[in-house]
């Protein structure tokens, strides 16, 4: 029944102003450091968030073959060596754990307001199985959905999409059939929009026509669940680039899309495009949507609201895929200026120091405004509703950059604030945007600095007294090192670790450390391996940022090559993604 298997999944990857503000992270339980959270979808009146996660070990295990559930008549050991077969044929590679997999997609929802979420639900079976499941389109008007891949009631799954209605908070029919002729099933990786009349669906698939990458096309209703072929949207869409995660606005006159064509910020970025007539052949020039909604990173599946204002999307920009929501239009004008008082403070120190003072509008490279602040303080005022970006030096102190958005303080009623940019030795010119928690009057613009400076107050005299011991060739696992996922970016959680490290080869210039990097076996090998090097690398730069003599410390990547687990379940992964600290003996040698 599962033969030849082909079915499909979903793909993790005047607007072109910075007019966006607002921007949010969904929180938990919707977004997770661990996992992969894509496809923000609303119901149609707008309670409720339904998006797929992507990896979770907690996937609906319901597995139907011949009309049998093989997760409730089969042992663990039998379950998992069908799903492992059946896996195999989708991906055509042999998986140790399916769970890891981009394909274990599931549907999950939480009830939503106004950008904000409550609770969360993971509907079971039928809506979810132990085969790819991921939510596409809300469908029509009614309380009904449009997801990925069609299943027979007796088992078995083909390449297409269905439409499911919801009957309770977890139950939901069985996923019917929506036909669409001439489809091309070849490929795997496809998305689709329903308008919200049932009247056309929008698809991003690689077809005939397609110039290059993946294209957009049209497809028009026929009858009930039955659509024309696809029809490409023409050149004013699509380009030899990769055109995907379309959204056909409420009422049929925008469309908007994702792409990694030329002219955007990097990697995937969201475009918008008016429909000019009825044949879906002329479209307006698709205009970039601008920053913060658009990134350096992937940002892909928007969703816009029925105020044409509220936006969810799809952004790996914080390492894995989470959903953010955001707002498109601005006020024109602001209902009274807004005063930003700006202080400039050292590192470690309380009273304000003086420095030169730029800025310029939010995500520009080079800066229009300046003054030299002798006494450290400057006043500045917002009389136009446009977002701006600060920072200050001082002979090489600098402070990072700080982001202020008057709309966002309009929105909150915050008409004076109170901030600080903190100057820091070497911190170099590179623009790291921090968005301020405009609650508070008065915030810290350096939240990094901030928590070494913490960490310096209150605990290195407790480090100080509680030493690693170091003895020649022996190894030291470190606990609670923490990085990016699938990034070398050590996280502030770290710190206190790598301070006691620290300390410790400070006061032991008889030893060379070698910090070695591991990794679980999820992902290709080199890439694992250039990954675990990277992340020993920025362990050593931390610490000879904190004083230990460089010839004392070496890097070394070892990637999935030493493995202490057999990398069967997340636990055992997890305990593979080490980093270790081998003692060399005076010298450096093994």
């Amino acid at each position: 029944m599962f033969r030849k298997l082909i079915i499909l999944f979903t793909v993790l990857f005047a607007y072109s102003a910075d007019c966006q503000h607002s921007l949010k992270k969904m929180p938990y339980p919707v977004n997770t450091d661990v996992y992969d959270e894509i496809c923000p979808i609303l119901s149609y009146n707008e309670d409720e968030l339904y998006f797929t996660r992507v990896g979770s070990p907690d996937f609906e295990k319901t597995l139907i073959e011949n009309g049998e559930d093989l997760s409730e008549t089969k042992t663990d050991k039998e379950y998992w060596k069908r799903l492992i077969q059946i896996y195999k044929q989708i991906t055509g590679k042999t998986l140790s754990d399916p769970t890891t997999s981009t394909f274990n997609q599931d549907v999950w929802y939480a009830s939503y307001y106004k950008g904000n979420i409550y609770n969360l639900f993971h509907p079971s079976h039928p809506l979810n199985n132990a085969l790819p499941n991921s939510i596409c389109s809300h469908y029509g008007t009614e309380d009904g959905f449009v997801v990925i891949n069609q299943f027979e009631k007796e088992g078995g799954v083909q390449a297409g999409f269905s439409f499911v209605q919801k009957e309770s908070d977890v139950e939901f029919t069985h996923p019917e059939p929506i036909v669409i002729q001439d489809f091309n099933k070849i490929r795997s990786e496809v998305n689709l929009n329903m308008s919200v009349d049932k009247e056309y669906l929008i698809i991003a698939m690689d077809g005939k026509n397609s110039n290059g990458d993946r294209d957009l096309y049209v497809c028009f209703k026929i009858m009930e669940n039955m659509y024309s072929p696809p029809k490409h949207l023409g050149r004013s869409i699509n380009t030899k680039f990769r055109e995907a995660t379309p959204f056909f606005s409420q009422d049929k006159t925008k469309l908007y899309f994702a792409s990694n064509r030329p002219g955007g910020y990097g990697g995937m970025d969201i475009y918008v495009s008016e429909r000019l007539d009825y044949t879906f052949q002329n479209w307006s020039e698709p205009q970039l949507i601008g920053r913060p909604i658009n990134s350096p990173d992937d940002d892909s599946h928007p969703y816009v609201g029925l105020d044409e204002n509220s936006i969810l999307f799809t952004s790996n920009r914080d390492g894995s895929s989470d959903i953010f929501y955001a707002q498109l239009n601005r006020d024109s004008t602001l209902n009274q200026d807004i005063i930003v008082n700006i202080s400039i403070r050292k590192a470690g120190e309380s009273e304000a120091s003086s420095g030169q003072l730029y800025w310029s509008e939010a995500y520009k490279d080079e800066y229009n405004g300046f003054f030299r602040a002798r006494s450290g303080e400057y006043t500045y005022t917002f009389t136009e509703n446009n977002p701006m970006q600060f920072k200050a030096e001082n002979r090489g102190f600098v402070s990072d950059v700080t982001f202020i958005d008057p709309q966002e303080l309009q929105n909150k009623g915050i008409y004076e604030i109170d901030i600080e940019l903190i100057i820091e030795k070497g911190k170099g010119y590179i623009p790291e945007f921090k968005r301020p928690e405009f609650e508070k009057t008065k915030f810290n613009s350096n939240t990094l600095v901030a928590d070494k400076e913490e960490i310096k107050k209150d605990s290195v005299q407790q480090l100080k007294d509680d030493i690693i011991e170091l003895r020649a060739n022996s190894t030291v696992v470190l606990k609670n090192i923490l990085f990016e996922r699938a990034r070398p970016d050590v996280l502030p959680s770290s710190y206190p670790a790598l301070i006691k490290l620290a300390n410790t080869v400070k006061r032991r210039p008889d030893v060379i450390i070698q910090v070695e990097g591991h990794t679980d076996n999820v992902g290709d090998h080199q890439a694992l391996l250039d990954l675990s090097l990277s992340r020993a690398n920025a362990i050593r730069d931390y610490l000879i940022k904190y004083g230990v003599p460089p010839h004392q410390v070496r890097a070394k990547g070892y990637g999935d090559s030493r493995p202490i687990t057999n990398n069967r379940t997340e636990e055992e992964r997890s305990k593979n993604r080490r980093v270790e600290i081998r003692i060399l003996t005076q010298g450096g040698e093994e």
